[in-house]
This record gives C-alpha cells, structure tokens and sequence, in this order.
C-alpha cells in the first residue's frame, strides 16, 4: 500500500508541471501546479517544526486550496490537526480545541472574528489567518529558510503514518460529537481501496465538494491529489451547479442530498450533463447516507452512473464503495473492502464490523467509550445493521440506535420506510421515528406538493404495508430539515419521558409544608364548606319566618317562638364557623 506522503513526493518529482488544483477566478479557473503546491506545503512545514513541533493545531475555514495545503503541511510535518466545523460557535470551537490540548488555530478570513472570539476565551492559543500579514512574514520565512539549504519536509524522513495525525469529531448526527484518533495509514487505505474500484486517470478533474473537516470529504481530497486528479475548490455548496460548470469535472463525491440537487438543476437546462457542461460526468460516488432510487434514475437518465459508498469517521471513511461499470446493486452501499489487513463481517445481532489499519486508535480521552466501540481483538462496531450478500456487497438495514421498537415486541428500521417514503412523487425529505412513549411509527414529511395530496399518498402506501410497519402518525413540514454541516439531516435527539410539571409555588415550598394531595383529598374541603354554607343560609332563611308571620298579624305560639330563638342563635353560629374557615383556607393558600 503506497502512502499518502510517497504519493505526494511522487507527484512532486515526477509531475511538477502537472496540475494539482485549479482556483477559481471570476469566470475562469487558474491552475497551481504540482511544484507550487508541494513548495507550499514545505514552507508551512518548517514554520509548524520551528514554531510548533509535534503540537496539535486547529483548522477552521471553508473549502480552500489553503485549507489542504496547511492540513497536508500538518500531518507530514509531525504534527496533529484538528478540523472545525465552521458552523460551530465561537463557544464551541474554544471548547473543542481546549479538549484536545491544542496550541494554535489557523483560520480563513472568513471567520477572523469567530478567531478572535476564541481566542478570548482560550488566551494562550496563537491565532493565525490565511493570507495575513503575520502568517505571511512566517511563511517567508520558511521559503528563505528552504532557499538557503533548510531540508523539505519532502526530502527527510517520511511520517510515522500510524501515528495519530488528526482529531477528526463525528458529526453528531444522532448523539454528541466524539474526536475519533485517526492516522495516515487509514487515508491511504481509502484511497487504495477506492482507487481500485473506479474509474479514474491523471489528468481528469474532479471537485472538492464536501467540507473538509468532513472525513469524507477529507478523504476523497487526498485520494485525488495521491492519484494526480486535478482539484476544483468548491467553498460554497449552494453553488454547486456553476462550479461543476466552470471546471467541467469527469466526477464528483457527494451526499445524497446534494447529489439530488445538481440532477435537478441539469435536468432544468439540458437532456444530459455532458450537453449541460460540454464534458461528461463519469460517475458520482455517494456516501453518508442511502442513495433513493428516485436520485439514481434522475442521474442514469442524465448519463451519470451513482455510486454508493459506506464508512464512518472512525474507520476512516473506508467500508464499501461500488465498483463502476459493474452492476451497482441499487440501494446497497457499495461492495465491501477486502484490501489485505482489512477485515469485514456481520456480528451475530446484525451489526457490520470492520478490523484493520483503518479503524480510528480510539475516541480522545475516552477509554470507556473506546473500549465500548473497539473489541479486545481489534473489531470496530459500527453501530449499523446490515448484511453482505454473495457478491460481497454491503446492504444497510438502519441505525441500531434509530430501531423501533413496538410495543409488540416488533422491531422496525425506519431507514426502511424512509426510502418507501421517498420514493412517493413530490416526497423531499422525510425522518421516520417512534412516537414518544407509544412508540407508534411517525413520519415528518418535507413535500412540493400540498399537504392533502401528502397525506392522500400516505394513507395509500400504508395500505400497502403490513398493519405493524404503517405510519400512525404524519407530520407535514413547511421547510426542510435542518442539516449537518456534511449535508446530512440533523436527528432530532432522543426525549425523556414527559415529567408533569408542579406548580410554582409548590416547586418552591419544602417538602414538609406541600405533599402531594390526591383529586379526592382535595375534593373533600370544598364538599365541607358548601354544605356548611348551605345549611347557614338555610338557617337563616328559617330566621325570617317570624317576622313575616307577625307582619300578616298570625300570632306564633310560646313553645315555636322559643324554637325560632335556637335556630337564629343556631344560624349565626354556622355563618361565624363558615366564615372562619373561609379565613384559614385563605391563610393556606397564600403559603
């Protein structure tokens, strides 16, 4: 297996002129050649060895040909680096370089303010941009240094490529990002494996359209520029379809999502990506999530074969990629590595697994958890269930933390339902999950079309369903979902149960002034009281009989005058008790 270093000095010495990316510029594209990039990547080289040996550095820009080139200067310089999600606050850029020990952030000018904020909150760390003037004056100062007979980070010894190189965090996607420990060795086995299966050749182009601190976005970077591919920098994704057209690459990695979107916008202007583009479109590998049927036949239909590939961060984006111009197995992801030192299989409770040089060292700073997801034996879990057909391609059933479970006992993949679902016309987006404590199956819905119609093509699709799998619930959305930064939909986190919520004052009161009353404890007062007032009232009442009989001149016997007498004296005993409870509850309440 060639390294990634080896691949790179190669390309240096033996295709200097050649080129290794192409830069954007307005309607044009400029190439920077072979000897530039790597003159580069030395220059930063020497300031990270002179400056910032062996320490850990962080990354924080859009997609740029500066992006790649001091991440490369990192990892072959000795150095690990950690790359930050741009979306990320400055709070938690702070955070995440604080918990991986590191001495500096490098930054595009894009985010100097987001810089400068971090770097508030974590004083010691040395900040740098792309393009400033400080940066400059040290990256001149390499070039001298070089000039002058300072040996290239090319011609001395090669990395230790097992070393940990980089701190790569997980999307998280469905739980907290971890920083999965990853080394060289894992890339160049991607690019290896990759490599074999697809169609490609020195000199084609391809463009950079997935976020770099992305792994797999990462990954498939390295894997251009070690084969001699031609990069295009594509820092905005929303302008997918132009930069395709500036650059007319052969072939492009995306998610599926984004894959969606530029075969909708060539359909819109041409029959075809090569009458759109002037140039052909070879093939787009997917990765990160399943590709929809739909997607695929909207490429097929333009000549563009989709691929399906499966990894994860911590194995180094590396598990299965489909091989072009063989059948591609629509739906699976791809057929599974079998480069030598790289193992795959399915576990006895259907999770896919995978041992080699491409599983992450573990999760920083977190051995509990490592040892949770990496067997004794070296077998990375990767959570997902799945199965390997005869032909050796991988088939992903769904998430095992995503699985619903009944109340039947009935286990469901929504995974599953999610592609039926987007399989409906008119259907964009759709997350299947359990509904709360019933576990009843829950459909939210992203559609072009109006919500009646949605609901019209729901109910026929569970009549087509075995009564277990049908949705329950449908929820239409006005918007799409939120995305990862990677283009992925973001899950919405597991709920606890609902907890009732107390009463303010019964929230603050101690425990041995409020208990819990039950609906009949507090029901019984009120009866006391009512009857009380009723029977005062009536008491009272019967206190007026003797003056209207007197008033009609009826005249009233000793013995019922004398009666009359108790019951007044009676009635105004009953209102004082009335009125004094009233009192006390009043009292009680105010506590």
């Amino acid at each position: 297996m060639k390294s990634i270093f080896e691949a790179f000095k190669s390309n240096r010495d033996e295709h200097p002129d050649s080129t290794a990316f192409l830069i954007a510029a307005g309607d044009r594209s400029i190439p920077i050649t072979w000897k530039q990039f790597a003159d580069d990547i030395s220059a930063i080289a020497w300031v990270i060895r002179t400056y910032a040996a062996g320490g850990t550095i962080g990354l924080l820009g859009e997609n740029s040909y500066e992006w790649i080139t001091g991440h490369a200067a990192c990892v072959f310089s000795g150095a690990t680096v950690v790359p930050i999600e741009v979306n990320l606050s400055a709070a938690e850029i702070a955070e995440r370089l604080s918990f991986t020990g590191a001495a500096a952030l490098i930054h595009s000018a894009l985010y100097t303010e987001k810089a400068n904020d971090v770097k508030k909150l974590v004083p010691g760390i040395v900040i740098g941009g792309f393009g400033s003037l400080s940066t400059d004056f040290f990256i001149d100062q390499g070039r001298r240094a070089l000039a002058k007979g300072a040996v290239s980070v090319f011609d001395g010894p090669p990395p230790d490529e097992r070393r940990t190189s980089m701190i790569v965090f997980t999307s998280g996607t469905t739980s907290k990002p971890h920083g999965a420990e990853l080394a060289l060795e894992g890339v160049a086995a991607f690019a290896e494996y990759t490599q074999a299966q697809l169609k490609m050749k020195r000199g084609d182009r391809s463009l950079m359209a997935l976020p770099l601190h992305h792994i797999f976005g990462l990954c498939t970077t390295y894997l251009m520029l070690a084969q001699g591919v031609a990069l295009g920098v594509c820092p905005d994704f929303r302008r997918l379809y132009d930069t395709v057209a500036r650059f007319r690459v052969n072939y492009i990695f995306l998610v599926p999502a984004l894959a969606g979107i530029l075969a909708d916008k060539i359909a819109q202007r041409a029959s075809s990506a090569e009458a759109a583009f002037g140039t052909p479109i070879d093939w787009i590998l997917v990765g990160g999530a399943p590709l929809p049927r739909r997607t695929y036949e909207n490429l097929a239909s333009l000549g563009i074969q989709a691929l399906g590939g499966y990894g994860l961060t911590e194995t180094t984006s590396l598990y299965s990629i489909a091989t072009f111009g063989a059948d591609p197995h629509v739906g699976s992801a791809g057929r599974a590595c079998d480069l030598p030192g790289i193992e795959t299989r399915v576990a006895e409770d259907g999770r896919l697994q995978i041992r080699g040089p491409c599983v992450m060292k573990g999760y920083y700073r977190e051995p509990e958890r490592t040892a949770q997801a990496i067997s004794a034996d070296g077998w990375f879990d990767t959570g997902d269930i799945g199965r390997i057909d005869g032909d050796g391609y991988v088939w992903i059933t769904g998430r095992a933390s995503r699985t619903i479970v009944l109340s039947s006992g009935k286990k469901i993949a929504p995974e599953e339902l999610e592609e039926r679902i987007l399989a409906l016309p008119g259907i964009r987006e759709v997350v299947v999950s359990g509904d709360g404590e019933s576990r009843e199956i829950r459909a939210e819905i992203f559609a072009a079309i109006p919500e009646a119609t949605v609901r019209r093509e729901m109910a026929s699709l569970n009549g087509n369903l075995p009564v277990y799998k049908r949705v329950k619930t449908v929820v239409v959305r006005t918007e799409p979902f939120p995305r990862t930064a990677s283009g992925k939909i973001q899950l919405p986190k597991s709920a606890p149960a609902r907890a009732p919520v107390p009463h303010p004052k019964a929230a603050a009161a101690p425990r041995s002034v409020r208990r819990p009353w039950s609906r009949q404890r507090l029901r019984m007062p009120f009866v006391f009281v009512f009857a009380l007032a009723a029977a005062a009232i009536a008491v009272a009442a019967l206190g007026f009989v003797p003056t209207i009989l007197d008033h009609y001149g009826v005249d009233i016997p000793d013995s019922l005058d004398t009666l009359f007498n108790y019951v007044d004296w009676a009635g105004e005993l009953l209102l004082g008790l009335l009125a004094l409870l009233l009192v006390l509850r009043a009292r009680e309440k105010d506590k």
